[in-house]
């Protein structure tokens, strides 16, 4: 995945599940996806503006993760949420 490539989120936050402490997006297609909170600001960082570097910059220090192990997890979630159309890229 090439790490200047700037995702756009599409969708909406349209709830909580706080059973579960996830959270609900709706797509622009009216399709709902339960995520959980670190997915979430994943999906907030790709604003158009955060390349795919800048995002795994973030989630290993929020984490404190290898950048190796967050990028493959961050291909991961982006393909996931690229698939059911909340982010394009």
């Amino acid at each position: 995945m090439d790490p200047s490539i700037k995702p756009k989120r599409h969708g909406e936050r349209v709830g909580i599940e706080l059973s579960t402490r996830s959270i609900i997006l709706k797509n622009e297609e009216g399709k709902e996806k339960t995520i959980y909170p670190l997915v979430y600001c994943v999906w907030r960082k790709c604003n158009g503006n955060n390349s795919i570097a800048d995002i795994i910059d973030y989630c290993v220090q929020r984490t404190r993760k290898p950048k190796e192990f967050i990028t493959g997890i961050l291909a991961n979630m982006l393909e996931d949420l690229k698939s059911e159309k909340f982010v394009t890229y």
